[in-house]
């Protein structure tokens, strides 16, 4: 009776209220509490500033990885165990951590907060919540555990408390996207060790692809009647998406960098190499490689893979494998000269694909204003560079925060106060995603005036 009665005045929400603000107001509490744990004695082996305390927290809560600290030398384990836990609940998600709470104490989550917990996973509202839990929760934490152990049995040089702590942390921040590592050169010194890259691409990958598609691929075999259950377009459109993106990343990452890093390694190197930076450069934020070493082009075509991200749902960040796919194939339809979007003989409704292109514009304003703004504060005034070096250096930087990748070229810790703050809202931008930028101002979009039609000449 109490239980239920708590769970009617706790979360039962009024109808003008706009329930996105709940994950909103909850990724913030999250981060103003883990910056204050961060900025306890116990935490730092030395005193960090606020903007420090904040910027990391930020960076772990919307599993970026970006980091104006050196992580291994800067917190103590105690800090240390705050970002674990940081990592996980950002990773995971604010809706899924309470939904989790809230059903393990017999309580009924009220609809609004069902309709937030299914937005994160899904656009469609027919979507079983406890379905998703059950999959997504055991899924994540026995992943964690196999990636903990084969971790564990590469770290063998450590005490054992250091190396099961060390296992456990690389594990969770490799499933969630972090990107952190307890190492000063991320993972630059495993580079041609098959079990740590095999072990972190299949973590970055599975944290990557959607629980909602992890969801439905577990239960794609019908064992009750032996047959395969038809999957959903959103789910094939991610799989195919994944599919195409991680084998063109590795036909580009290999060709570009053939006479660059790769010139003078054995074919099994390098192919390590490609194949980890492959599948990291989307969302995962761990490198292999020195960075700043790369090619323009293979930096380029990096930018562009941050860019489209990861898929719906997941812990990455981007505009979305899918949310690209529909764009692309939008405008193949459009060549064709069909009216409709259609793929695998499935139509695809106008609402999602006007959905996509507000994303992708969103998304392009929102990082050039950043760019911009960097390129005021980041430059000294009346400098002048005639190669214009700093340009790829900054939106490398702005495109990484957004898409919650955590890869740099060496920008993060010359940051001014500024530029740190504005990298800051990029990651808080980038984990709320769609969610935070297009669901806000729908509503007031969407009734909206009619007037006459008159043409208009473009191209």
């Amino acid at each position: 009776m109490f239980a239920d009665s708590l769970s009617e005045n706790v979360f039962k929400t009024k109808t003008q209220s706009n329930p996105i603000m709940l994950v909103v107001l909850g990724y913030l509490l999250l981060i103003a509490i883990g910056t204050g744990l961060l900025s306890l004695p116990v935490s730092a082996s030395r005193p960090i500033s606020l903007i420090e305390a904040f910027f990391t927290a930020v960076s772990a809560v919307c599993v970026t990885g970006l980091s104006v600290v050196d992580i291994p030398s800067t917190f103590t384990h105690t800090g240390l165990w705050f970002l674990v836990i940081l990592m996980q609940l950002g990773g995971l998600g604010i809706m899924t951590a309470s939904t989790t709470l809230i059903l393990l104490a017999g309580m009924h989550p009220g609809f609004s907060h069902q309709s937030v917990f299914l937005s994160e996973f899904t656009q469609e509202g027919n979507i079983d919540g406890g379905r998703i839990l059950k999959a997504v929760i055991p899924f994540t934490f026995a992943l964690e555990l196999i990636g903990g152990i084969a971790y564990f049995t590469q770290f063998s040089s450590m005490d054992l408390y250091d190396r099961i702590f060390c296992s456990l942390f690389q594990a969770v921040s490799s499933f969630c996207g972090v990107g952190f590592t307890l190492f000063p050169d991320s993972l630059i010194g495993f580079q041609y060790n098959p079990v740590i890259n095999i072990t972190t691409c299949i973590l970055v990958l599975a944290g990557g692809f959607g629980f909602l598609a992890i969801a439905e691929l577990r239960y794609l075999f019908d064992f009750k009647h032996k047959e395969i259950r038809r999957l959903s377009l959103h789910t094939r459109i991610a799989s195919y998406g994944t599919i195409i993106v991680i084998t063109l990343s590795t036909a580009v990452f290999a060709f570009t960098e053939y006479n660059n890093l790769f010139s003078g390694h054995s074919f099994g190197e390098n192919a390590q190499s490609v194949l980890f930076m492959t599948f990291t450069s989307r969302t995962a934020g761990l490198n292999s490689v020195n960075i700043p070493d790369l090619t323009q082009a293979s930096l380029f075509f990096f930018i562009i893979i941050m860019f489209i991200g990861a898929n719906p749902g997941s812990c990455g960040g981007g505009i979305k494998i899918t949310t690209a796919a529909v764009i692309g194939l939008l405008a193949y339809n459009r060549l064709l000269g069909r009216e409709k979007t259609q793929i695998f003989g499935r139509t695809i409704p106008n609402n999602t694909i006007d959905k996509a292109i507000r994303i992708f514009v969103a998304a392009i304003v929102i990082i050039g204003t950043a760019t911009m703004i960097l390129l005021c504060t980041e430059i000294p005034t009346g400098t002048a560079y005639p190669d214009n070096g700093p340009f790829l250096k900054i939106l490398f930087e702005v495109v990484s925060a957004y898409a919650t990748c955590g890869l740099s070229m060496g920008l993060t810790e010359e940051l001014s106060l500024v530029g740190k703050i504005v990298i800051c809202i990029m990651m808080f931008i980038g984990r709320m995603g769609p969610l935070f930028l297009i669901s806000a101002v729908a509503g007031k979009l969407q009734d909206t005036a009619y007037y006459a039609e008159e043409d208009v000449m473009v191209g």
